[in-house]
């Protein structure tokens, strides 16, 4: 069980410190719809990550710490591609936020995984 609590706390630090980057946003790119946007989609992982360490065993938070990253890092990606394509200043937060989401996506599978063969 000590691997599963590694990784879980892996998962939630990262969704922690993904929150905090997401806010950090507005006060070095400035306070632009889409960055208010994702500082509002941080303040939803600063709570999934406090959840993570919070629950151990709870499928739902699992399953939303699976779907929520998920959904985040593919509007990371589809920002990054606009970003790239069409403005001159590089937001190199999406590059570490799309990292953490391609990294607690599967964490989260495979505890979801272990916790329902465990039953």
């Amino acid at each position: 069980m000590e691997k599963e609590d590694n990784l879980r706390y892996i998962a939630a630090l990262l969704l922690i410190a993904s929150a905090i980057t997401h806010t950090l946003q507005l006060f070095v790119f400035g306070f632009a719809w889409h960055q208010i946007t994702a500082a509002l989609y941080g303040a939803m992982y600063l709570v999934l990550g406090i959840l993570l360490l919070q629950f151990k065993n709870n499928q739902i938070i699992l399953i939303l710490c699976i779907i929520l990253p998920a959904i985040g890092g593919t509007l990371g990606v589809i920002r990054f591609i606009e970003m790239l394509t069409h403005e001159d200043v590089f937001n190199y937060f999406i590059v570490f936020h799309v990292i953490v989401d391609i990294i607690v996506v599967p964490i989260c599978i495979y505890l979801l995984i272990k916790l329902r063969s465990n039953k």
